[in-house]
This record gives structure tokens, C-alpha cells and sequence, in this order.
């Protein structure tokens, strides 16, 4: 008796073993890059890095939202010294003590959008982007005044609500917008500080 019981407390060892080596297999597959289904917020295919797998393209994937102005890409922790020299003088420049970051906030306003720096390593990096009128749009094609339909035809349902709030990120980056009246009256770009905090 003592004999079968030990014959079957093996086989069934033997049994959960060999499960475990099966999914473990499945989850490095599931997991592996280069079976990644990634699309970007147009729907087309990214590869492991983030590029356009049929283009070449080479924008990051924790990269996707970033706003784009004269031909000039403004996106979040990218450095901000080429892009102001891009750009030119600002109309406006503000700095005050950084709540969120060691030294100075910078603000730099222009017609019709601003964005915010904070320091790292002696260097300014983009930390948020404000639209400050309806004469700018996202990548996407949203500008102020829009209607949630159109966010939604244009970014998807994978969206985040607080109150009249809709967020979508990037990894990077979190896009919101926020409306009144079913028309959008604020577009930010903003750090997502909990990837940035992991990573």
C-alpha cells in the first residue's frame, strides 16, 4: 500500500513539473519582444524597440505621444536646449522653485502653447506642455474645443476618467484632456512620474 502511494505522489511530482516547464515555456514566448503586437496610436505595427516595422520609423515606444510644432518634436524628458533653439525666443519665460524636482521650474510660452523644464544633471529635460488655444493640435488631431467623440476616434477606449478628465499614456507620457460641456477646454502632456519613478 505504502508503495502505490509513493508510486503515485511521484507521478503526480512528474505531472506538476512538467506543467510548470509548460507554462513557464508559454510565458516566455507570450513575453518574448520579437512576438510583440505593439501599435502606436495610429494602429500601425510596432516592433520591440518601437519602431515602425514597416517604415523604419524610429520613434520610441515609450515615446508615442509628443506634440509636434513648425516640424519641431516637443516631447516629454526630451531635452530642451535643442528645442528652444528650434523654436527661438520664447514670448514669455517664468522659473520658480520646483515642487516636484530638485532646483528651478522653467516655463517657456509661445503663441500658443508652453511648456515646463526641470533640471537634471545640468541639463533642462520637458517635463509638461499646456495648449493655450485652439490654433495647435495634438498628433493626433485634436485641438481645443474638440468633443469626446472625437478623442475617442482618435486615441481609442483605453482611456483613464477622473471627473471630466481623460488620460492616456505611454509609458512616457500621459496625455489629458479635460472637458466642459462635451468640448475640450485643457490639453497637457505631463511626465507619468510612476513609470519615471520605476524605471
Amino acid at each position: 500500500m505504502k508503495k502505490n502511494i509513493i508510486i503515485i505522489a511521484v507521478v503526480l511530482l512528474v505531472i506538476a513539473v512538467a506543467a510548470t516547464v509548460i507554462i513557464l515555456n508559454n510565458n516566455q514566448e507570450n513575453n518574448d519582444p520579437s512576438n510583440s503586437n505593439i501599435t502606436d496610436s495610429h494602429g500601425e505595427h510596432l516592433n520591440d524597440t518601437g519602431k515602425d516595422a514597416s517604415s523604419g520609423d524610429t520613434t520610441s515606444e515609450k515615446e508615442i505621444y509628443y506634440f509636434e510644432y513648425k516640424d519641431v518634436k516637443i516631447g516629454i524628458n526630451n531635452e530642451a536646449a535643442p528645442i528652444l533653439e528650434a523654436l527661438g525666443e520664447p514670448m514669455n519665460y517664468f522659473e520658480a522653485p520646483s515642487c516636484a524636482f530638485e532646483g528651478m521650474d522653467k516655463i517657456y510660452s509661445y503663441s500658443s502653447f508652453e511648456f515646463t523644464t526641470y533640471t537634471k544633471d545640468d541639463k533642462d529635460y520637458i517635463s509638461s506642455i499646456i495648449f493655450l488655444d485652439d490654433t495647435v493640435e495634438t498628433r493626433e488631431g485634436i485641438a481645443l474645443n474638440a468633443s469626446l467623440e472625437e478623442i475617442i476616434n482618435a486615441y481609442g477606449n483605453e482611456y483613464e476618467k477622473s471627473f471630466e478628465q481623460y488620460s492616456y499614456t505611454d509609458g512616457n507620457c500621459i496625455i489629458s484632456f479635460i472637458l466642459e460641456n462635451n468640448e475640450v477646454v485643457s490639453i497637457e502632456y505631463a511626465m507619468d512620474f510612476q513609470d519615471n519613478q520605476e524605471g
